[in-house]
């Protein structure tokens, strides 16, 4: 069996804040796990999250992306098993640039495809796991429970484009556990450990 390669998705524009270290130890973690381990992160690419009108129209009509972010990342994606995301939460959801990396790089003949009866055929099926490692920022701005729904149903979301075999892992640090540098550390760890049995 060849070495599985991960994608992760990290969203977050100061890369001294606790996202920060929540990518590092999903990096490690996985790379633990013995995957090759690429990294986007959007900020540092100056990703436009807005969907041009050409793009659109593109979308609409199934044609293959044609601008040079889309195609790049759409190269990376084709060759990932393990697709993560860290993000801080922001009013109760991921980042507008996150959900603008939905928009605009898992389009038709990518991340699925659009038969002539309306219905989705998922284009991303050789991905098995999706990770989701997330924080509330502020810490204990926004209720535990809420918060977590709505990672379990991003997770869910994707699977329309992996396929429904596809397993979610949620590692989401909540009020108590970024609230100090102890507990804070305690939390990184057992993320790390987790992801490193990501197979």
């Amino acid at each position: 069996m060849g070495v599985v390669t991960a994608l992760v998705v990290f969203t977050h524009p100061k890369p001294d804040r606790f996202a920060r270290e929540l990518l590092d130890v999903t990096v490690a973690g996985l790379s633990a796990a013995g995957h090759d381990v690429d990294v986007i992160d959007l900020y540092r690419d100056n990703f436009d999250a807005a969907m041009s009108p050409g793009e659109w129209r593109a979308y609409t009509t199934a044609e293959a992306p044609t601008s040079a972010d889309q195609q790049a990342y759409a190269r990376l994606l084709a060759r990932a098993e393990v697709l993560a995301f860290v993000f801080p939460m922001w009013w109760s959801g991921p980042p507008s640039m996150l959900k603008g990396f939905f928009d605009r790089a898992l389009v038709p003949g990518v991340a699925f495809r659009l038969a002539d009866n309306g219905r989705v055929s998922p284009g991303l099926r050789h991905i098995r796991r999706v990770v989701v490692v997330t924080a509330a920022e502020p810490p204990g701005h926004f209720p535990q429970r809420s918060t977590r729904q709505l990672s379990h149903s991003f997770g869910r979301s994707l699977r329309r484009a992996t396929g429904w075999r596809t397993r979610t892992l949620v590692c989401w640090a909540g009020p108590g556990e970024t609230s100090n540098s102890e507990k804070r550390q305690r939390f990184l760890a057992r993320t790390r450990d987790r992801l490193a049995g990501v197979r």
